[in-house]
């Protein structure tokens, strides 16, 4: 087991999930079958997987001085996620998101990020980096990104970025700079319109020099195109069939399950698919990130995969 934390930063939220029969296409008033209330967000949803599966991690995050704040810190309190950097920014109210998840799992998200929250990074403790087994960030606070990448690469600390939907130019300047570039498959076709998922894939990772370049698919698995010796080979992993309750955090948690994997040996394609079975699972409960696997539980519902994984670059 790795001891050297994983950092995580970016985005912190508290999401008010509603599970409802469907989503409304006009207005009305419908009454949910239960709710729940989480701290979540992309960077926080994959910390809480990381230290689910017993690894050791800190969220470095933004929130409000507000009562949203209280509540989102003592809902992490329950996990093993270091919250010391985690900074509560005076007179700012913390991101807010209300969700609706129906019964075939899909969902309506609502998010609001209050402008006052500072995007100024220059408290963060970056000399943490050097000690750290990796970084990962997501695409909502771009500065802080920006410096935890720069900084983690100036050491050699392995670095993910989960590249989802955001203005392209953000995306093409965040790409740049990390090593292991995961993609939702919105943003990913954000740069290349009119392509295939395999084609863009193929396309963006012959520009960049990141050692891995991939694409989660939902219920079609994930794409991973891996640089070798020879060039780079594209590999197809599939997912496993569940029934999905609720898909609501489902690629977080998989970028959570591919660090995890990633910084204890697991090698790039067996963390990928492990991260595919993680997902996988967490759409099987409802509550959002809630839904994350234990490592026994993950190994478990592992025993079933069929590797080698398919080669697809021919």
């Amino acid at each position: 087991m790795n001891e050297k934390p994983v950092i995580c930063l970016g985005c912190a939220f508290w999401d008010t999930i509603f599970k409802v029969a469907h989503i409304p296409s006009h207005g009305t008033k419908i009454l949910p079958e239960k709710a729940v209330q989480a701290a979540s967000g992309m960077a926080t949803a994959a910390a809480v997987t990381i230290a689910r599966l017993g690894g050791h991690v800190e969220l470095w995050a933004r929130i409000g001085d507000d009562p949203a704040g209280d509540s989102f810190l003592l809902d992490l309190s329950q996990e093993a996620v270091g919250a010391e950097h985690i900074r509560r920014i005076k007179g700012a109210r913390t991101a807010f998101s209300t969700i609706l998840v129906d019964n075939a799992g899909e969902r309506l998200v609502v998010p609001y990020t209050d402008p006052s929250l500072e995007n100024d990074p220059s408290w963060l403790p970056l000399h943490k980096i050097a000690e750290a087994s990796a970084v990962l960030v997501d695409m909502r606070w771009l500065e802080g990104a920006r410096a935890v990448l720069t900084e983690a690469r100036r050491h050699g600390v392995p670095t993910i970025l989960d590249a989802d939907i955001a203005p392209p130019e953000a995306l093409r300047e965040m790409i740049s700079l990390a090593d292991h570039v995961l993609f939702s498959e919105p943003a990913l076709m954000s740069l290349a319109t009119g392509m295939s998922p395999q084609e863009a894939l193929l396309n963006i990772a012959d520009d960049l020099k990141a050692k891995v370049v991939g694409v989660t698919l939902g219920a079609a698995g994930a794409l991973i195109w891996q640089r070798e010796q020879s060039g780079g080979t594209l590999y197809e992993l599939p997912s496993v069939p569940v029934r999905a309750m609720d898909t609501l955090n489902a690629g977080d948690v998989w970028h959570g399950a591919y660090v995890y994997g990633l910084v204890n040996n697991w090698g790039t394609l067996q963390s990928a698919q492990m991260a595919n079975v993680a997902a996988a699972i967490k759409c099987e409960s409802f509550g959002g990130r809630l839904g994350s696997p234990r490592l026994p539980e993950l190994l478990e519902r592992s025993r079933t995969l069929q590797p080698p994984f398919a080669n697809v670059s021919d």
